[in-house]
This record gives structure tokens, C-alpha cells and sequence, in this order.
């Protein structure tokens, strides 16, 4: 395996552990004080758990970055399809959880775009596709964080703004490093993106509530 792709599949191992965490203590207090955006983060996260243990299971298969894949034959292709599929879900579900929390319950769950084509253009539409959604998705929860804090909500920690923040930069990392095919920048997405899943970690063991009440 080149040293990059180990890079990336111990990150996103680590990634996977700290995203699943953070997805098993907010379903516990979500058991006791039930809130839109606490089940949008469990949800959310326990998927973007299972989405980088696949994506860290390609990258040991195949000895390569899902960036660096698309320089070779399809190698791993419908990993590589499940993992932005669900990474785009999950985000869809967080998004969704952000704007109940901002608008009651009159945000609408969209349906999930279905993309077919040729192997590995398909493959790299898609992850333009998946990237930039999610890019998306991230920009709305960003924008219902700050309108949250800016309302006075209570019991949305500064720390989960800037988690939602740090993965927000490393999904503009990561869709660049897509479309200009660098390694190097997807790395260091993947670096900041486990710098966000981190954070918010932390604020989840150490609050008794995320989001607001």
C-alpha cells in the first residue's frame, strides 16, 4: 500500500471509530431528552461510520485513495459508489435535523439522486456529484447553526458550529482535490475532516444536551 493511501485508510479508520462514538452518545441522551437534531447526528453519523469503514476497506484492497483510483481500471467500484452514497445521505439527514430545529417540522426530506453511467466516468461524476452535494448540504447546516445561536437557542454548543465548520472546509478540500485529481489536497481534507468529526465528539461526551431543547 503507497504510503498515502495508508495514510487515508488510518485516518478514516479513525474517522469511522470517532464518527460512530459520536453517534452512540448522542442516541444516548437523545433517549432521555428527544430532539430533531440530537437523532439527525446519531443517524447521521452512525452512517457516516459505516461509509468510511468501506471507503478504508477499498483503500486497503486496492492500495489506493479513491482519488488515485481513477487514474486505474475500476478497481473498487461499487465500494466506492456505497461509500458517497451514504456520505451523501447522512449529510442529507443532518441537514434535515438542522432545519426541523430552525423551522419546527416543516423541512421536507428530499430524495436521494440516482446517477447511472459507464464505469469509471460514472464513478467520477458521481463523486463530483456526491462532493459537491454534500458541499451543499454542509453550506445549509452551517447557515441553520448560526441562525440557531443567532435566535439564543439553548444548548447549542459554539463546538458543534465549529465542527460543522472544520468538515465543511475539508468537503471544499476534498471536491477540488476530485476535480483536479490531487492526492495530496485529498489528504489533507480527510485530515481536517477528521479534525471535525473530533470536535464534535468531544462536545458530545462532555454536554448533556446537543442542539437546542
Amino acid at each position: 500500500m503507497a504510503s498515502g493511501a495508508l495514510v487515508t485508510f488510518s485516518l478514516n479508520i479513525l474517522s469511522a471509530l470517532v464518527a460512530l462514538l459520536t453517534s452512540y452518545y448522542a442516541y444516548r441522551v437523545h433517549r432521555f431528552i428527544p430532539n430533531s437534531l440530537l437523532w439527525a447526528i446519531s443517524i447521521g453519523f452512525m452512517l457516516l461510520g459505516v461509509g468510511l469503514v468501506v471507503d478504508a476497506g477499498t483503500s486497503l484492497i486496492s492500495g489506493r485513495t479513491l482519488v488515485e483510483s481513477f487514474s486505474d481500471k475500476v478497481l473498487t467500484l461499487l465500494a466506492s459508489l456505497s461509500y458517497l452514497t451514504i456520505q451523501m445521505v447522512a449529510y442529507l439527514i443532518i441537514a434535515v435535523g438542522y432545519g426541523r430545529a430552525a423551522y419546527g417540522n416543516q423541512a421536507k426530506t428530499a430524495a436521494p439522486v440516482a446517477l447511472a453511467g459507464s464505469a469509471l466516468a460514472g464513478l467520477y461524476g458521481y463523486s463530483i456529484l456526491s462532493y459537491f452535494v454534500t458541499f451543499v448540504l454542509l453550506a445549509f447546516v452551517m447557515f441553520q447553526g448560526v441562525l440557531l445561536r443567532s435566535e439564543g437557542k439553548k444548548g447549542l454548543s459554539g463546538m458543534v458550529l465549529l465542527a460543522f465548520v472544520l468538515i465543511f472546509a475539508a468537503h471544499f478540500v476534498l471536491l477540488v482535490s476530485v476535480l483536479v485529481l490531487g492526492s495530496g489536497l485529498f489528504l489533507i481534507g480527510t485530515m481536517v475532516q477528521f479534525l471535525g468529526f473530533l470536535s464534535l465528539l468531544v462536545f458530545v461526551v462532555r454536554s448533556e444536551v446537543v442542539g437546542p431543547r
